[in-house]
């Protein structure tokens, strides 16, 4: 339901502010939804891939005395940078 509602508001801008012309403005929100999904899921994909990342370093971690949540900002940084994703 937020997806949906955050596409419609896109849609919304765009329109309101002369961005994008169409004929059919509930294809738009459906084709926006469809962006912001595969965009979130690419995001879930890289939080596995810095989880998995991370596993094999827990030790090296808790010896450092790094805060885990930060390391794991840091890795999903450069990995999103690495595979151009927009976070």
């Amino acid at each position: 339901m937020q997806i949906e509602h955050l596409a419609f508001s896109i849609a919304k801008g765009l329109l309101a502010d002369d961005l994008v012309i169409v004929e059919d403005r509930e294809r738009l929100v459906l084709q926006i939804q469809e962006i912001v999904v595969r965009e979130l899921e690419k995001e879930d994909q890289l939080d596995e891939q810095v989880k998995e990342i991370l596993k094999g370093k827990l030790e090296q971690i808790r010896s450092t005395n790094v805060d885990y949540y930060e390391m794991f900002k840091m890795v999903k940084t450069k990995l999103a940078e690495k595979e151009n994703i927009v976070l």
